[in-house]
Order: C-alpha cells, then structure tokens, then sequence
C-alpha cells in the first residue's frame, strides 16, 4: 500500500484510487512476468496517466485514505487469499480483486489489455 499512495501523492490525489494500486502493481517486476503475459505495463502507465485527474501535490507528512472502491477491493483480495488458503494477501490476490471491479479504470485497462482472471487462477 505505500507504493499505492505513493503513487496517489504522484496525482496530488485525495485517496489511493485502484489506478495507484494498479501502478503500484506495476513495480513488482515478478508479477508482472509471472502473471501479466500480453499485459504492457507502459501503456497501462500512460493511459493512466492520460486519464487520471493532476493536482498539486500536498505537503508531507500526511496519510491518504483508500477510495471506497480501493477498500472494496483489498477486501475482496483478502477473500481471495482466503479461498485460495493462504495467510497473508499477496500482489497477486489484489491484482485479482482489482480485476473483477466493474467500474474501476484499472480493471478496464487490465481486461482492455487481455488480462484473465481465469488464467491467473489455475
């Protein structure tokens, strides 16, 4: 989540919206090989970037909150690491939560992209 609010302080956004998860993601050089196959991290980066609304930064310190939709889907990776019987939620079960919203911008890019659910899966 630092990575993600990172990212979100990048935007000079309120709350850490799933596009800075989703780019936070992006980071993890051994998820995106392992899980991402035809997925671009470069063009998922510029189209968030293209997409995403810029504000001035705000001054540090200060804690961004997660967007609901953003606690949604940490909540559904962690039933995602649950039903897959695992302790802790990894990347791999958020970039699964991320990619079954219907109405985030990162989970558009992700099925725009070609990423499966599915395949992710087995």
């Amino acid at each position: 989540m630092h990575l993600a609010k990172c990212e979100a302080d990048g935007f000079g956004a309120d709350q850490v919206e799933p596009e800075h998860i989703l780019l936070a993601l992006l980071s993890d050089a051994a998820l995106v090989s392992s899980t991402m196959e035809g997925v671009s991290p470069s063009d998922i980066r510029a189209s968030i970037n293209a997409h995403a609304l810029r504000r001035e930064p705000k001054p540090l310190p200060h804690d961004l909150p997660l967007s609901a939709e953003s606690r949604t889907a940490m909540a559904r990776a962690t039933e995602e690491a649950d039903s897959a019987g695992q302790q802790y939620v990894r990347n791999e079960h958020v970039l699964l939560a991320l990619a079954q919203s219907n109405t985030s911008y990162a989970a558009q890019l992700l099925k725009e992209q070609g990423f499966s659910i599915h395949k992710l899966r087995l």
